[in-house]
């Protein structure tokens, strides 16, 4: 019962109007309305609903503003990170040319080495190996970068695995810059050497002394022997080679002729310093074709054997000098 009374006075009032007087401050008569009191609650209402929206749109708001600043900061970190990616992408390929061109270097030089070697330097066995063992430097080929596509798609991904790419190989490099300094310079002595030793074998005597297709003969060998003019022991210096008058002469070397003429025993004599300490003498030919001073190759024909001087036949007398000391001229003779 008491309930049912206190919900018709609610009920009651709830539909009572609310006036409100406006009194202006000068002369005037006030101005009343009345408004319903549901018509306030609903106004309240919807004020208090504004404001409880209009408070989550904002608090939704500074959320959605804090999660797009942090997009925001994260692409921009992306965007340096791929700036840097680049100029690392840059500078790597600029070394890379660089090294290429150190290596390009190497190879003429070991093209220029292998031109140097001849089927005589069996003793460069060892250089020929070292030469082959430069391979893996001399093939280096450098990885290929694609500019394109960084920080599309799989972004992170893929700065991962080019950041990754360009460690590896800036480590790389880094050894070959270390590694070729020294290798340069095992060439360039390796090329010295060579050179040395091409001019040591140019400078050797080690071919037959004459172009007699195979008819020449040892007359009388190097070392002691019976003199034939005088019947005493003495030392030969050389060895004569019987041969028919005519039959051309051959430098045994490369040289320079130190003496063309007549020499007192010998007759037309020819003799050629070939450097290192390497002479030849060509004694009782019959004619001279070259003069003192003169440079010859191996192989050129300085004379035609005859028998001047003090002979018993037409002969070829040969002698090699190493440093000054007679040695046998068979034991330079590679083949007849």
């Amino acid at each position: 019962m008491k309930k049912r009374f206190v919900w018709k006075k609610f009920k009651k009032q709830f539909r009572e109007g609310l006036t409100i007087t406006i009194i202006p401050h000068s002369t005037g008569a006030p101005t009343s309305f009345t408004i319903p009191r549901a018509v306030l609650f609903l106004l309240i209402f919807v004020i208090i609903g504004y404001m409880g929206f209009s408070t989550f749109s904002y608090r939704s708001y500074l959320n959605r503003y804090k999660d797009s600043r942090e997009v925001v900061a994260h692409l921009d970190n992306v965007r340096v990170e791929n700036q840097k990616l680049r100029q690392d992408l840059v500078n790597l390929l600029r070394e890379t040319e660089d090294l290429q061109q150190d290596l390009l270097v190497l190879q003429q030089q070991g093209r220029k080495i292998q031109e140097l070697l001849s089927d005589d330097l069996q003793e460069t066995e060892e250089q020929v190996a070292h030469i082959a063992s430069l391979g893996n430097i001399l093939n280096y080929q450098p990885y290929e970068f694609e500019m394109g596509g960084l920080g599309g798609g799989n972004s992170r991904l893929l700065r991962d695995d080019a950041f990754g790419i360009i460690k590896s190989m800036q480590q790389e490099l880094s050894k070959m810059r270390e590694v070729i300094p020294a290798q340069q310079e095992d060439m360039e002595n390796l090329e010295e050497s060579v050179r040395e030793y091409n001019a040591v074998v140019a400078a050797t005597p080690n071919i037959w002394p004459l172009a007699d297709n195979g008819n020449g003969f040892i007359a009388s060998g190097f070392g002691s022997r019976r003199d034939p003019f005088t019947g005493r022991q003495a030392f030969h210096e050389g060895i004569d080679i019987g041969v028919w008058y005519g039959t051309p002469v051959l430098a045994t070397a490369d040289g320079v002729v130190t003496y063309s003429g007549w020499r007192t025993g010998y007759g037309y004599t020819v003799d050629i310093d070939h450097g290192y300490g390497f002479k030849t003498r060509y004694a009782h030919n019959g004619e001279l074709l070259v003069s003192t001073g003169q440079e010859v190759k191996r192989g050129d024909v300085i004379a035609k054997s005859g028998n001047s001087g003090r002979s018993t036949g037409p002969h070829l007398h040969y002698e090699v000098h190493v440093n000054g000391v007679p040695k046998n001229p068979l034991d330079f003779i590679k083949n007849k």
